[in-house]
C-alpha cells in the first residue's frame, strides 16, 4: 500500500514526540527531587528566606556537577562538641546514605555560638579539595564572616568549591596560567608575534648595522661613570590568619574517611 508524504509526516512527528516524553520525563523529575534537597541548612538564621534559596540552588547546580554534595551548616548550638565532630556527626546523620545526597561530600561548618568555622572534605571529594585547597577558601571567606556578611562567604565557599572540584589534583586553579583571559591575552600575543616576523621576513633585507659605518682604528671609550640615584626598602606585614591547629584527617564515627582545614576563628 503506497503511503503518501502528508501522511508520512505527521506520523514521524508523533513518533518524536512520544519518544522525548519518555526521555524526558524521569529526568524532570529527578531533576525536581534533586532541587528539594536542602544544601545550605540555616540552623543559625543567618541569612533571609530569599538568599538562602539562592544559595541552595547554587549549590545544587554545582553538587550535580560534580557528583559530589556541596552543603554548608550554620549552627549556634553545636552541644558542646569540637566544629569536627558536630560536622561528622551531621554528615554521618543527614548526609552518607540518604537519598539525593553523594556521600562524597564537602561540608562549610559555620559555628556562630563559639565563632568558629572550618571547611571538611567526606570520601573521594578530598581528592581534590585537600587541606591545603580547604585552607586557601578559609583565607577567603573568613574575613567576610568576621564583617558578617554571610551570604557573599557561603557563595564564595560555593564558587570556589566548584573550582577546586574541577581542578585536577596537584594543581593550582587559582594561578594566572590557569584564567581564561590571560590564556586568550597569550594566544593573541602569539599570533601577533608571529604576523609581525611574516610582514618583516616579507621585506627585503638589510645588509647595514652599526659597524658599517665604524671606524674602529680611530674609535675609544674616552669614559665611564656609575652614579648612585637611592635604595628602596619594603616591608610587609605578616597576615594572621587566626588559625587552630592545622589541617587534619581522620575518620567519622560512621567510618567515612576525611580531611579538613585549619579551623578559624571569626
Amino acid at each position: 500500500m503506497k503511503i503518501s508524504k502528508q501522511r508520512i509526516l505527521p506520523l514521524i512527528l508523533f513518533m518524536l514526540c512520544l519518544l522525548s516524553s519518555i526521555i524526558i520525563a524521569p529526568t524532570t523529575q529527578a531533576a525536581t527531587n534533586s532541587k528539594d534537597i536542602p544544601y545550605v541548612i540555616d540552623d543559625a538564621n543567618l541569612l533571609s528566606t530569599d538568599d538562602q534559596q539562592d544559595l541552595n540552588d547554587l549549590a545544587n547546580k554545582y553538587s550535580r556537577k560534580h557528583d559530589t554534595s556541596i552543603v554548608v551548616v550554620t549552627t549556634n548550638d553545636t552541644n558542646n562538641m569540637s566544629t569536627t565532630d558536630y560536622a561528622s556527626m551531621y554528615y554521618d546523620t543527614y548526609i552518607h546514605g540518604n537519598d539525593g545526597y553523594n556521600d562524597n561530600c564537602v561540608l562549610f561548618l559555620i559555628d556562630i555560638d563559639n565563632r568558629k568555622t572550618n571547611i571538611f572534605a567526606y570520601e573521594d571529594a578530598k581528592i581534590r579539595m585537600d587541606s591545603g585547597r580547604s585552607n586557601k577558601i578559609l583565607d577567603v571567606v573568613t574575613p567576610k564572616l568576621k564583617g558578617s556578611d554571610y551570604d557573599d562567604a557561603i557563595k564564595t565557599f560555593i564558587k570556589k568549591a566548584n573550582l577546586y572540584l574541577g581542578a585536577e589534583p596537584g594543581t593550582n586553579p587559582d594561578n594566572i596560567f590557569f584564567k581564561l583571559w590571560f590564556q586568550l591575552l597569550i594566544a593573541v600575543i602569539i599570533g601577533a608575534t608571529v604576523v609581525g616576523i611574516m610582514v618583516f621576513n616579507s621585506g627585503g633585507k638589510v645588509t647595514t648595522n652599526s659597524a658599517t659605518y665604524l671606524d674602529h682604528g680611530n674609535s675609544k671609550l674616552t669614559g665611564c661613570f656609575d652614579h648612585y640615584i637611592r635604595t628602596t626598602t619594603t616591608r610587609t606585614k605578616k597576615a594572621d590568619n587566626n588559625n587552630s591547629g592545622d589541617g587534619s584527617s581522620g575518620t567519622t564515627g560512621g567510618g567515612s574517611s576525611f580531611s579538613s582545614g585549619n579551623e578559624r576563628s571569626f
